[in-house]
């Protein structure tokens, strides 16, 4: 038996591989939510559109074809390749059906040959009252706010609720202590995505104002580790036999520690993989890349923001240059320069070059 501990999209694929790689074993999923695995992205992105799209619709599985049985529950304890579930509510393969209601304060503990842990990450919270945005249960909360609205947190999330609630009528200001929004990209590239919330009403201060309305928390996560050290190779093998991690609660020994959904996706890959055959090799590193739309812009970024960033004067995209090569990039509404981009980092890159606006297959190898 193997039992894969979560349901969401790490969760799903790493079932999904497993089945097309041919694995004909019993799988058990563990899953916390209680309702068919789904997209996270739309949660801010598409906070007042369609954000309840579940993962089986963008052709990526359906969990009751995939595991043989779905416990509903939280995973209080992972002892070895022991599982220990707190608050479950039935035990069947049907998605929706959640089941009788037990004994709430009841643990079950499910023995198994593998475990997969993909436990995610939970919302940090450390303003009193605030919302916070992790699940659908949370933004079924927001999307019921009215009234002015103040975000603390400039980042990805933070910007892209802030883009959300402004273009549904809201009054918003957006705090972030930080020099600029999107910290980890610098001023001189955020800089147009700044400009343009503030041209739709976003209000950005990096203070908290005393008139704050609902506040909303976008910190950051934690995750979700069970006091476990759920450091990783790169195949998502941990330190305890037979104990895989993968998605927000591992930390890959290399390659990216954050990401956009496609980091999960290659997670999930390479966890199946290495159930399948226990490679000896190491893969090559993941790479970061984050897709994101804020203010009605398509926003990308790969790779570290790393060395010298050479903006163009448009700001319409940023290149970060060390020691003479191309680290990682940022574009605005320019999803053409994403596959040069990928394939060229780590190739030489002068800043000259950098700042010539031509598509990026014009001035790098491909």
């Amino acid at each position: 038996m193997l039992t894969i501990c979560g349901t969401g999209l790490a969760g799903l694929r790493v079932a999904g591989e497993l089945r097309e790689r041919g694995y004909s074993g019993p799988i058990r999923a563990i899953d916390r939510e209680g309702v068919p695995p789904y997209d996270r992205p739309p949660l801010t992105k598409e906070l007042f559109g369609n954000y309840r799209r579940p993962l089986s619709a963008e052709g990526l599985g359906q969990l009751s074809e995939l595991v043989d049985e779905v416990i509903h529950g939280t995973v209080s304890r992972v002892e070895g390749t022991t599982v220990c579930v707190r608050n479950t509510s039935g035990i069947g393969i049907g998605e929706e059906t959640i089941g009788e209601e037990s004994n709430q304060n009841e643990e079950v503990a499910y023995q198994s040959d593998s475990v997969v842990l993909a436990l995610g990450a939970d919302a940090r919270n450390m303003f009193p009252g605030a919302l916070t945005i992790r699940t659908r249960e949370d933004a079924d909360k927001l999307r019921a706010v009215t009234g002015p609205v103040t975000i603390v947190g400039g980042s990805w999330l933070g910007c892209e609720l802030s883009s959300s609630f402004v273009q549904e009528g809201h009054e918003v200001t957006l705090v972030e202590i930080a020099d600029s929004i999107l910290p980890t990209l610098g001023k001189e590239a955020s800089a147009p995505i700044a400009r343009a919330l503030e041209d739709m009403g976003v209000t950005i201060t990096n203070t908290l104002p005393e008139k704050h309305g609902t506040l909303v928390e976008a910190t950051g996560a934690i995750q979700n580790t069970l006091g476990l050290d759920l450091t990783t190779d790169g195949w998502g093998r941990t330190t305890m036999p037979n104990v895989y991690a993968v998605g927000d609660c591992a930390t890959l020994t290399t390659g990216p520690t954050w990401g956009h959904w496609n980091t999960a996706l290659h997670q999930a890959s390479r966890v199946a993989e290495a159930i399948m055959t226990d490679p000896t090799d190491e893969p090559l590193p993941l790479v970061s890349d984050v897709f994101s739309t804020i203010a009605n812009k398509e926003l990308l970024f790969i790779g570290r923001a790393e060395g010298t960033p050479v903006t163009l004067e448009d700001g319409s995209r940023t290149l970060w240059i060390l020691n003479d090569q191309l680290t990682g990039g940022f574009t605005i509404d320019r999803p053409a320069d994403g596959v040069a981009l990928r394939r060229n980092l780590g190739h030489p890159l002068t800043p000259d070059a950098a700042a010539d606006p031509r598509p990026l297959k014009k001035i790098l190898r491909g």
